[in-house]
């Protein structure tokens, strides 16, 4: 996991990752992820890693937690928060 830990390191690859993964996820092109998106995005995650679903309590309090401006959607700032804890998460042993 060499690369996440460079990728963690570099502020600005950070953010370049960040956006292209806030890209896909933007299905709508609004600029800002609503819950239907971060919902979509985070069953396709679960999905992937073989992993049960989400909740709706476990989706609403990730964008509780990262909406800190409180309008209810993620900007590319915010989702960049989950994208680095996610990355995080990854290096853990477990």
């Amino acid at each position: 996991m060499e690369g996440i830990d460079e990728l963690l390191a570099d502020p600005l690859k950070m953010k370049e990752v960040a956006k292209a993964v806030f890209d896909e996820v933007d299905k709508d092109q609004s600029g800002q992820i609503d819950l239907q998106e971060l919902r979509m995005a985070m069953q396709q995650v679960a999905r992937e890693a073989g992993m049960p679903g989400p909740s709706e309590a476990d989706i609403t309090g990730v964008l509780q937690a990262l909406d800190k401006d409180g309008n209810g959607t993620l900007d590319v700032d915010e989702f960049q928060v989950l994208i680095t804890e996610v990355l995080k998460a990854l290096l853990r042993p477990s």
